[in-house]
């Protein structure tokens, strides 16, 4: 009789730009190819770093993940491009699918839980995916030590 067991990718950086994250202000990860891994889910993790000041609006930093169907000639939602850059939070950016959110009510260094991204894609990953992040802690993260990883999540028969 066969076994299905899961099986996990590398652990992976996501190619984003956190550092400096001014309150307020969004960014997106550069894109990730899933057409030939074939990941049917992603697990990412993020690490916050944030300066000092005071906290205020959210408390939180907040992840959604966004995609496209064609690998080739991607159009994604909300102002997304698939490169690591700056996006403008608009009302559109609620058309992409929140998959978590760090509660930050303080000056410190705080690691999220690990996040599930296939959900917010009917629970398949697309050929093309990324994350985009939005501060709303009320404070910009530090110059340094904020990074987001990943893992694929397959399924091995034995």
């Amino acid at each position: 009789m066969s076994t299905i067991r899961t099986q996990f990718g590398p652990v992976t950086n996501f190619g984003i730009t956190l550092n400096g994250l001014a309150p307020g202000a969004a960014r997106s990860s550069a894109k990730i190819e899933n057409q030939n891994s074939r990941y049917i889910d992603g697990i990412c993790q993020f690490k916050i770093k944030t300066a000092s000041g005071t906290f205020s609006d959210r408390y939180a930093v907040y992840f959604f993940a966004w995609g496209a169907t064609d690998d080739a000639s991607p159009i994604f939602p909300a102002g997304v491009t698939g490169v690591d850059e700056a996006v403008s939070v608009a009302l559109e950016t609620l058309s992409i699918r929140p998959i978590g959110s760090l509660y930050v009510p303080a000056a410190g260094t705080f690691i999220s839980p690990p996040f599930s991204v296939a959900p917010a894609f009917g629970n398949v990953l697309p050929p093309a995916w990324g994350v985009l992040a939005i501060n709303r802690c009320g404070v910009a993260l530090d110059a340094s030590d904020n990074l987001g990883f990943w893992r694929g999540v397959q399924f091995e028969v034995s």
